[in-house]
């Protein structure tokens, strides 16, 4: 596989930039991602609450000055990191000047701060309101306690209450410095655009940015009380959630990516939908869709989560069983080496795919960046990985693991 063209540099300052040549794609993407998240210290939902408002400045509603010059603009938070990014054909000067001005002017005054409190609270409410919400709640608290990790990105109700003008311009201080950020553009760009474009980031870097501390990364795993909980459930569908804390990826692999890759793998080989299991459990009646699968890894925490919808919790703990059992038949040894070979097949084709998707291969590339990862690695590291070492990396896995569950029962 060829590898992309990409043009790094870094300022004196620790901030960071790459350009990632795309030629014949018209779009480019633009993106700052800064290395903090929900789950770093801070008020719990202070950096999701930073997101919104540094889109709020004195002059108005900045998204307003991008969509005058063809660009649209956008930011997520994720647990780790908070990305600020643009697509646009045009104006390419503008747009990086803009990103530079929203990620570096904050506005902490008290009157921007009240106003968009209601506003997250209403988006809380929202997430409040999907009825796998208690499920998940619960499950992030049994894995990880009171810890940021075992709340909401945008924090609670009561929370965000307690987050002011000094308190906010304190994290962002501590946390929206050079040395903590990345910058990232996708597209076809020429020598010369490159060329002007680490020239006027250079300038911006020191207009806007400030030297400060670089971010540690070690893990550190939050502690929760793991156990069984039961709820009763005002909607039609019952509910169950195993939740998974994993152990370090890094003691069995040299790649978080590939660690969570393989996971995944693991999940969709013993209960997908290819699997003999889920036939089995579809024939029965005891399953009528699905299971949900999700892998994260963090600074504070690796952990799985599988969502599915049963009454009681016999099924939940055949889950369990059949995700821990070691114990396997020649038969079913064949079927998980079949199947890991094909969902191996997936993984590589989803790596793929973000090349020819500029946003998707911004947001991949840029938090690479912060976490020491490598897209180029992951996939070689994947092509190489057989079954024998695959399976082994999986139960290597499960025997630190700890888990805990929760089912939901209709009123």
């Amino acid at each position: 596989m060829k590898k992309l063209d990409i043009e790094k540099k870094t300022f004196s300052s620790g901030l960071t930039a790459q350009v990632v040549l795309r030629k014949g794609f018209k779009q480019k993407f633009f993106g700052i991602i800064v290395d903090f998240g929900s789950s770093d210290k801070q008020i719990p939902g202070a950096a999701h609450y930073l997101e919104h408002l540094l889109f709020s400045k004195k002059s108005g509603d900045i998204t307003e000055r991008f969509d005058e010059i063809g660009a649209s603009t956008n930011a997520f938070t994720s647990y780790n990191a908070t990305m600020f990014y643009a697509n646009s054909i045009d104006n390419i000067s503008k747009i990086v000047d803009l990103l530079f001005e929203l990620v570096g002017d904050p506005n902490f005054s008290k009157k921007s701060i009240d106003k968009e409190r209601p506003i997250i609270d209403q988006e809380l409410a929202m997430y409040r309101d999907e009825p796998t919400w208690p499920i998940s709640d619960s499950i992030m608290k049994q894995l990880f306690g009171d810890s940021n990790l075992g709340l909401d990105i945008g924090g609670t109700s009561q929370t965000i209450k307690k987050i002011n003008s000094r308190n906010l311009a304190k994290i962002y201080q501590e946390n929206y410095t050079a040395n903590n950020m990345h910058f990232i553009a996708v597209g076809d760009f020429a020598p010369s655009a490159v060329t002007r474009l680490f020239g006027q980031i250079k300038k911006l870097d020191k207009q806007y940015l400030q030297s400060g501390q670089k971010r540690e990364h070690t893990f550190k795993p939050e502690m929760g009380n793991l156990g069984l909980k039961e709820f009763k459930n005002k909607t039609e569908v019952p509910y169950f959630c195993l939740g998974v804390k994993l152990p370090d990826f890094k003691k069995v692999l040299v790649n978080n990516d590939l660690g969570q890759i393989l996971v995944e793998i693991m999940l969709e080989s013993l209960l997908g939908e290819n699997s003999s299991w889920y036939q089995d459990k579809m024939v029965h009646g005891e399953l009528t869709s699905p299971l949900q699968f999700g892998v994260n890894y963090t600074r504070q925490g690796n952990f799985a989560t599988i969502l599915g919808i049963n009454n009681g919790n016999s099924l939940l703990n055949n889950v369990k069983e059949t995700l821990f059992s070691s114990e396997k038949t020649a038969e079913q040894m064949d079927e998980l080496k079949d199947l890991f070979e094909m969902q191996k097949k997936v993984s590589m084709a989803t790596l793929l795919s973000a090349f020819n998707n500029l946003s998707e291969l911004g947001f991949e590339l840029a938090e690479e960046a912060i976490n020491g990862e490598n897209i180029f690695d992951t996939i070689k590291l994947l092509q190489q990985m057989n079954f024998e070492k695959y399976w082994q990396i999986c139960q290597d896995l499960l025997a630190e693991s700890e888990t805990c569950s929760v089912f939901s029962t209709v009123e």
